[in-house]
């Protein structure tokens, strides 16, 4: 038997598999008796786990529970037999069974991409459409008359995506303005789930909307009543606040804001970052809170943070918010969520912002952070929200957050970034000017963006021919640079981020010309003790524009300064500084060690 005869439409029999509801099989369109217990049991295990191996033991356990019979495996090999009587495609493999069918054919997988389209629509008549056709599938309880442990959880898990499909699909109707008409709906849904205070979210909006206040207020005072009487707490924060608004009669609810979907375009590729990609999954995964990847400028941070929010994006069905910039956020990122009276203090808005998120899973994108600070007022409460941020500083003091830190690409990663996209076959003519290309770029992912570009723009340069442009010191930048490609903006950002102490110090350095540098010789170009030296050469190291590159005489720590910062450090110089002050103070570093050498 071929896999197309489980694909609706493709063969002579053509079948279908349901869960959502009591278990089926239906064949040409008509539903097939399961005649046996253990039939319809082995075949809801197997539904469970599609394309999936199941152990004997497992499907022991769906049928039987905590009390196998003797007989208990003879009755599963018995079921298995009975469905593969009824045509469905059974493979059996060590000892465990598996069922070969797509997952299009399962009511419960076409429920689940129902649901994601209506996720991805982007007009309320699109996601009501979806959500609607998707809750149509459900025939009753999933797994009906199945009361093993494993099916029970698993009948709570998909109740659980049928009630917030239900929540979703009146949240658009809300939108849509069917106030009136979803109000029988949202009583019975109050009625049959009182503690899901979201039901009661909406019924108290759509009575208001409705020009019935009072309905909305004797819904919240019902709820209140509940939550106190069983649970001896008081209604979420968002009820109190919607319950207050409609008492101050606010004009506020006259639409529900669109879930936020700001994250920007996926990038195109992501290379040598395995390794921190894998981390930041996992932490979202896990449900930690706050991942800070940090790194030098065009090291790849936003590549990294974006990649990263996309393929977690399914974890925050209630929106994903991003700002490139962490300057004022509070207002946009409120204003996003539907929130139309920004407070004014910012230590209100923050608390707006977690009242907000509390009941939501949302995840936060933010760039270009310069400080803990900047973060601290966005830190979500609870764990069902997520905050990425990217900074070129350390962020050392950020105890909440997953440091993944970024360094330059290897050797072979860096090669096949080019390779992904240029000609391989100029790299390969010249692998020593390859090399190099890759070394005065620091192997930054930017940097190396910029190369590729410009080979690909000039098919008649060879890779040597663009590494002798890159070694001119003054040209560097100049050569870094393509329609909106531009590393010399990346260095501007870190640059300006640095206060003015430190930004004098890092043009003299570029202007003095040497990579590696010393605390002695700091502390002769600015005229401090070396002990000065080490603070001031420290907070260079921690925006990521010096590294620390080995151990001197005395201990004393030798440091590193990458062919672009020096670069452009220097060109800093020139414009900043006269020239006049530049000579003196590599003077000063001259002269020391014209002194310490001694005459010969």
């Amino acid at each position: 038997m071929s896999r197309s005869a489980d694909v609706p439409g493709q063969g002579q029999e053509a079948r279908r598999f349901g869960f959502l509801g009591v278990v089926a099989l239906w064949k040409d369109g008509g539903e097939v008796r399961l005649s046996t217990r253990r039939s319809k049991t082995v075949m809801a295990r197997l539904l469970l786990s599609p394309g999936r191996l199941v152990s004997v033991d497992a499907l022991v356990d769906g049928l039987y529970g905590e009390h196998p019979v003797k007989s208990a495996r003879n009755q599963v090999h018995r079921g298995v037999g009975e469905l593969r009587q009824q045509g469905v495609f059974i493979v059996e493999r060590d000892g465990s069974y598996l069922l070969d069918i797509s997952t299009e054919v399962i009511d419960a997988w076409q429920f689940r991409s129902l649901t994601e389209s209506a996720k991805a629509a982007a007009q309320p008549r699109d996601k009501v459409r979806f959500l609607q056709e998707a809750l149509k599938i459900w025939r009753g309880p999933a797994l009906a008359g199945l009361d093993s442990q494993v099916f029970r959880t698993a009948a709570e898990e998909w109740e659980e995506r049928r009630l917030t499909a239900v929540q979703e699909c009146i949240g658009a109707g809300l939108t849509l303005g069917n106030h009136n008409e979803l109000i029988p709906e949202l009583r019975r849904l109050t009625s049959e789930h009182p503690l899901r205070e979201h039901f009661s979210w909406q019924l108290m909006a759509a009575c208001y909307r409705a020009g019935r206040a009072g309905e909305a207020i004797a819904a919240y005072t019902r709820l209140r009543e509940e939550l106190a009487d069983q649970l001896g707490i008081d209604p979420s924060p968002e009820l109190r606040h919607l319950y207050e608004q409609i008492l101050r009669q606010e004009p506020v609810l006259a639409e529900e804001a669109p879930l936020p979907r700001q994250l920007p375009p996926r990038p195109l590729k992501i290379i040598g970052r395995d390794r921190e990609l894998k981390q930041v999954q996992t932490v979202l995964e896990h449900g930690s809170r706050v991942v800070a990847i940090t790194g030098a400028s065009g090291s790849g941070k936003t590549t990294l943070a974006l990649e990263a929010a996309h393929r977690a994006a399914e974890l925050f069905p209630d929106g994903h918010l991003y700002s490139p910039e962490p300057g004022d956020v509070l207002p946009g990122m409120l204003r996003a969520l539907g929130d139309r009276h920004v407070p004014k203090r910012q230590d209100e808005q923050s608390g707006r912002l977690r009242t907000l998120l509390a009941s939501r899973r949302i995840l936060i994108v933010l760039e270009n952070v310069i400080s803990a600070a900047q973060v601290r007022s966005l830190l979500p409460a609870c764990r069902e929200c997520a905050l990425i941020v990217t900074s070129r500083s350390s962020l050392a003091s950020l105890r909440e957050a997953i440091h993944v830190t970024l360094g330059g690409l290897s050797v072979d990663d860096a090669w096949a970034l080019l390779a992904g996209s240029t000609d391989a076959h100029r790299l390969v003519a010249d692998p020593a000017a390859t090399r190099r290309v890759i070394e005065l770029c620091d192997g930054l992912p930017l940097a190396l963006d910029i190369v590729a570009a410009r080979l690909a723009a000039k098919p008649h340069w060879s890779i040597a021919t663009l590494a002798a442009r890159l070694e001119g010191r003054d040209r560097i930048l100049s050569e870094l640079h393509h329609d909106d490609l531009d590393i010399r903006a990346a260095l501007d950002c870190g640059y300006l981020a640095l206060t003015s102490e430190a930004r004098a110090l890092l043009r003299k350095i570029g202007y003095y010309g040497n990579q590696e540098i010393s605390a002695w010789e700091v502390s002769r170009l600015e005229k401090i003790s070396p002990t000065e030296a080490e603070w001031r050469i420290e907070a260079l190291v921690d925006a990521r524009l010096l590294t620390v590159s080995g151990v001197g005489t005395g201990g004393q720590f030798t440091y590193r300064c990458p062919t672009m910062v020096l670069a452009h450090s220097r060109e800093r110089a020139l414009t900043e500084d006269p020239v006049a002050e530049l000579d003196a103070a590599v003077s000063r570093v001259l002269a020391g060690v014209e002194s310490s050498i001694g005459p010969r």
